[in-house]
């Protein structure tokens, strides 16, 4: 065989292995194994469909090859510049920092520039005008602070609300008994939809004198009548200051039932690490009726009190400062409250409560009297009002073991 008949039948060997259909312009100095390469690339990219192998272009032209030029800063400049120029937009050569008052003249500016916008201004003013007008009171009914795992806590206020209502019975038929009657603990428990509490521990020199059960067939956002559990501080060890009393009242809620506080009057008692969600609150102070306007303003240093939730019964504990009543001690009660105990079992076989009715509770008087609730339905079916609670005193009414009489 010749050397030229052996070339001719090696070009036939290439030819069959990677066909002229696929790659035509092989080079000459291509080896069996090139060949073989260079048909495994064909079946996975195509030139003449264009797909190519990533980085197709930069392999084929050297970063040196004049052709071979990377896109910098300056063309896209030049590129949004056109653009702009194109669109008509308006663009900044030189970028400044702008104080906040300056971007506002800036964008009111821009705004007036054109009629379509200052149009969208005017109605989004307007929309925005009318939303606040219409929920203006949402916006006066300040922040909630609410017990742990509760729908219970403070509502705290600027002032006190403009409309309070009343939530007792208007009127009574004349043939109605007026007068408090008293009956047996055991039977008045009956009344009851929870088990009252009793406090294991109790300041020096103050001991239960008075039971008194409040009963309001009217009354929308507690669960069956209120129970208030009255302490008189021993006169003949003591000379009170103040009240020298202190009163725990419990309710079962029916609606979320928030105190209306002033701001800066009420503080959480082991909050969560956000400051929120506090296992109890601490109140100072009260509302005092003024007879001129405002009608009522807050007064601190006097009352002080611990509202606090267990078992899903609400306790409102109040005494007060210039008796040595703090935060402390209410909350160290509050802490101590418990169902029934040996102790107090023995007490309420001969112990003795007062029924109040709505006609009958102005008899008594005491440190919630003066007090505003909001109330909102826990369902979402009624909307937040105010009301007092000034048809629920409590007052000193003596613990006996028969009929007794106020003092």
């Amino acid at each position: 065989m010749s050397m030229s008949e052996y070339e001719n039948q090696n070009h036939k060997e290439r030819d069959n292995l990677f066909p002229s259909t696929i790659e035509p312009d092989l080079p000459a100095d291509f080896s069996e194994e090139d060949v073989v390469f260079a048909q495994e690339l064909g079946t996975l990219f195509s030139a003449p469909d264009e797909i190519l192998p990533p980085y197709y272009a930069q392999t084929l032209l050297q970063a040196e090859d004049p052709r071979y030029n990377v896109v910098d800063n300056t063309f896209a400049q030049k590129t949004r510049a056109r653009v702009f120029r194109k669109l008509k937009l308006r663009r900044r050569l030189f970028f400044r920092r702008q104080s906040p008052l300056g971007m506002v003249g800036e964008s009111l500016r821009e705004i007036t520039s054109r009629k379509t916008m200052l149009t969208w201004a005017a109605v989004l003013m307007l929309v925005m005008m009318l939303t606040v007008a219409f929920t203006a009171p949402s916006f006066g009914q300040g922040m909630a602070l609410l017990l742990h795992g509760s729908k219970n806590g403070v509502l705290k206020v600027k002032s006190a609300p403009k409309i309070v209502h009343q939530s007792f019975s208007p009127a009574v038929p004349y043939n109605y008994d007026i007068n408090p009657k008293q009956v047996p603990l055991i039977t008045a428990r009956g009344m009851l939809h929870f088990s009252i509490y009793w406090p294991q521990w109790v300041p020096a020199n103050y001991t239960l004198n008075g039971i008194n059960i409040y009963v309001d067939s009217t009354n929308t956002w507690a669960d069956g009548p209120i129970v208030d559990l009255v302490y008189d501080v021993d006169t003949s060890h003591i000379t009170p200051k103040g009240t020298g009393q202190i009163v725990i009242r419990e309710f079962m809620p029916l609606e979320q039932v928030l105190q209306v506080v002033q701001d800066g009057n009420a503080y959480g008692i082991d909050p969560d690490q956000y400051g929120n969600n506090p296992r109890a609150i601490y109140v100072d102070g009260q509302w005092l009726t003024t007879g001129k306007m405002p009608s009522q303003i807050w007064r601190s240093g006097g009352r002080s009190e611990v509202i606090y939730q267990q078992g899903g019964v609400v306790f409102w504990i109040a005494g007060d400062q210039r008796d040595g009543i703090s935060k402390n001690l209410l909350w160290k009660m509050a802490q101590s409250l418990q169902t029934i105990t040996p102790t107090n079992r023995a007490l309420q076989k001969n112990a003795f409560a007062t029924i109040l009715l709505p006609s009958n509770s102005f008899l008594v008087n005491g440190p919630f009297s003066n007090d505003i609730i909001s109330t909102v339905s826990l369902d979402g079916t009624g909307s937040q009002y105010y009301l007092t609670m000034s048809e629920y005193l409590s007052g000193k009414l003596a613990l006996s073991h028969g009929p007794g009489h106020g003092h």
